[in-house]
């Protein structure tokens, strides 16, 4: 019964998949340092600046809306390093082995090679400078009014694993001249052959949750979570997000986007 309980979770929480990896967007100058124990010591124990270490998970709806914030802070701050690990990513056991994570997302403030505050959950900006006491100088250079979007859309699209259960994640926006409009998430369940038995449990405990809406497919089942479910309305996601922004936010995350 207990990896029928972490399958069902997985199933609610399956809005993320894969974990994050570096990325630089060169028109909005923002970088995010991939970490796994090849670069841990070199980037994360030695680093000249203070470090922001996210972990997130492929099971973490939070991590989804921290991205506007991850980004918001590598873009602005230049003497603040944000780092990130995919608890679910090959060459991590060290890594895995040494900090206390229990939870995700989890945000390792590092200063010196010594962790002086952790936080877990969705945090804001300014909680996360207040743990790492520390005050960054906003660049100067990177002070810019933030320009309206084109209005357009964006798909991404990730493959991802939990607990053995391969999944297949799918998230649209629809975004207006300064916010987006409408988001919409369909996360495919593929139930292999020996889990078949549990599938009417999983489904009728997601149907019981309200965190979306669950049919059966014939290689598992699909969560649809549209724009006005409460769910959706309970993960609070900046809705001011640039097109760019979301993008590079979730490419870093392992989706691929068009």
């Amino acid at each position: 019964m207990n990896i029928l309980k972490h399958i069902v979770t997985f199933a609610a929480a399956a809005i993320l998949a894969a974990g994050a990896f570096t990325t630089a967007n060169a028109a909005d100058d923002i970088k995010i340092v991939k970490v796994n124990d090849s670069n841990f010591e070199k980037e994360i124990m030695k680093s000249k600046t203070p470090v922001i270490l996210e972990i997130s998970s492929t099971s973490c709806p939070p991590c989804l809306v921290m991205i506007p914030t991850l980004i918001g802070i590598a873009k602005n701050y230049s003497d603040i390093k944000v780092a990130s690990v995919g608890i679910d990513e090959p060459g991590i056991d060290k890594i895995k082995a040494t900090l206390p994570i229990q939870a995700f997302p989890t945000f390792f403030l590092i200063k010196d090679g010594k962790i002086v505050n952790r936080l877990v959950g969705v945090v804001k900006e300014e909680e996360i400078f207040a743990a790492m006491q520390y005050t960054p100088k906003k660049s100067t250079a990177k002070n810019t009014k933030k320009s309206k979007n084109s209005p357009k859309n964006l798909v991404c699209k990730v493959n991802g694993q939990f607990n053995g259960l391969k999944n297949l994640v799918t998230i649209s926006f629809e975004f207006g001249e300064t916010e987006i409009k409408n988001v919409d998430i369909v996360t495919d369940v593929f139930i292999p052959p020996e889990m078949e038995d549990h599938r009417e449990d999983i489904i009728a405990r997601m149907r019981a949750s309200g965190k979306g809406e669950v049919t059966t497919t014939l290689t598992g089942l699909q969560i649809h979570i549209d724009n006005d479910c409460r769910f959706m309305k309970a993960m609070d996601m900046k809705r001011t997000s640039t097109y760019g922004e979301m993008r590079a936010g979730l490419e870093l995350q392992g989706f691929s986007c068009k």
